[in-house]
């Protein structure tokens, strides 16, 4: 007999999974073979709890969850044996799995919560590839080009709508005098408005190629002002003042959002990559079983320590162990050995320490923000890491195949004490990245992306958690 898991509800209601396999993972983690929702079943941790077959019959064990494991309404201690029907609650008021015990004839439905119920997974970010670099690249240097925006700017941008409100009130009550008056400020306040759409263009530009994430907000903002100065012209010659005053106070914000996106657009990409770029490695992992796969490093000490995932060097299950382990520096052909030293325990610390097995010392990154809560969500962040992993565009010259980072630029769109989420660019062999504040620190770093975004959407560990499992290794 085999478990037919009806999952009753949750997010994924009404699936219906069959497994033949021995060893079966249940949590919000996107790798476990039942995933559940990470932001709406949140009495699920990240990895709960696990069936597992034992001898004729089926098993349940918690995993350590934070709101515990119930079989039929009582909370279990130690391994469960499972009969048919049996109900599995994940916590007291969690989704709720019925167990049914099928024949071994029956058909796998697999893992297919994401297919069959129509729910988002997240999978990590670590890259398959069948072999190390090799030379089949062509350069790709990140090029960051910033128009750095004046204070001017701002005093324009929070001036606007006092300078809007002060025309357009008592425009039916005025005289021709006053009329050719107001008509003169709305001629200058066209003009201011102008200036900042000009200076919205040329930030397009400067982000087109490198930071398109950013350039499309930008560019979107700017399309909403002149939209919106267009429907204010026509409700103030229909003098409609209801009207007059909601436009008005949608351009305000409009402008202000622009305003701000500039400023997310003026952080100094360039030095950030200047002063960090050289502590960021290419991470190749040789689990032995043919397959070498590539994700990202960087060191945060001289001697050679150096924070990556979990899952990148113990697989996403944590069975796996690393037979062999090398990094490549950004800009180097050289790779280094090196081996792990520490990994987190915690559900949600997604983090793992390896040590570069070499003499001397190695580029270590600024420093670490232990307080990513005072990153504010829309803050400007970068990320430097190798998405693609060799499949990406390297520097080939006569000597040898230079590891080639990329440089991309986001915005923190949401902050959790154990998750950072950004909307930047994130892709296989993403996971590891350091994503840096605008004052070049380590606020985070990526472990997964949520599938459907196209990248777009990434997860990460806080740095603050990473500080905790270096302070481990020194006791």
């Amino acid at each position: 007999m085999k478990p037919e898991l009806r999952i009753v509800t949750g997010s994924p209601a009404g699936t219906i999974l069959v497994f033949s396999q021995s060893h079966i993972t249940i949590g919000r983690h996107p790798e476990s073979d039942i995933a559940f929702d990470p932001h709406n079943d949140i009495e699920v941790s990240v990895r709960h709890a696990t069936i597992l077959k034992h001898g004729d019959h089926w098993i349940v064990r918690d995993l350590g969850s934070r709101n515990g494991t119930f079989v039929n309404g009582h909370k279990i201690t130690a391994d469960a044996k499972l009969a048919d029907t049996d109900q599995i609650r994940l916590g007291p008021g969690g989704p709720l799995i019925e167990c049914r015990l099928v024949a071994d004839h029956v058909p796998d439905t697999g893992k297919s919560l994401a297919g069959s119920a129509g729910k988002i997974r997240r999978a990590p970010l670590t890259n398959p590839a069948p072999t190390p670099p090799s030379k089949k690249s062509t350069t790709q240097r990140v090029r960051v080009a910033v128009a750095r925006q004046t204070r001017r700017l701002q005093r324009i941008t929070v001036g606007l709508f006092v300078v809007l409100a002060g025309v357009t009130v008592g425009l039916l009550f005025m005289n021709r005098q006053q009329r050719l008056m107001q008509e003169q400020e709305m001629a200058g306040l066209q003009a201011q408005i102008d200036s900042v759409l000009q200076a919205a263009r040329e930030t397009v530009a400067a982000l087109q190629e490198e930071m398109s994430e950013l350039a499309s907000t930008v560019e979107n903002s700017r399309r909403e002002i002149r939209s919106l100065q267009l429907n204010l012209t026509k409700a103030r010659e229909a003098g409609n003042e209801e009207r007059i005053q909601v436009l008005s106070l949608e351009l305000d914000n409009a402008l202000s959002a622009l305003a701000e996106q500039q400023y997310a657009a003026s952080i100094d990409f360039a030095g950030i990559a200047r002063s960090n770029q050289s502590a960021v490695a290419m991470m190749f992992v040789d689990f032995g079983d043919g397959r070498i796969e590539t994700s990202t490093a960087f060191a945060v000490r001289s001697d050679g320590t150096m924070l990556t995932t979990r899952h990148s060097v113990v697989g996403p299950r944590g069975n796996l162990r690393a037979r062999q382990i090398g990094v490549r520096f950004a800009d180097s052909k050289q790779t280094f050995r090196a081996r792990v030293t520490a990994v987190a325990e915690g559900e949600d610390a997604d983090l793992a320490i390896i040590k570069v097995e070499l003499q001397g010392n190695v580029p270590a990154i600024q420093g670490l923000n232990q307080r990513p809560d005072t990153v504010a969500v829309g803050a400007p962040v970068a990320v430097i890491g190798y998405p693609g992993g060799t499949d990406s565009p390297q520097l080939v010259r006569a000597d040898g195949t230079y590891a080639t980072p990329t440089l991309t630029a986001g915005t923190v769109s949401k902050n959790l004490p154990a998750l950072i989420q950004i909307n930047g660019y994130g892709t296989q062999g993403t996971s590891g990245s350091p994503i840096f504040d605008a004052n070049g620190q380590v606020i985070a770093i990526i472990n997964s992306g949520e599938v459907g975004s196209g990248g777009r959407i990434v997860y990460a560990v806080p740095a603050s958690l990473a500080v905790e499992l270096l302070a481990s290794i020194n006791r």
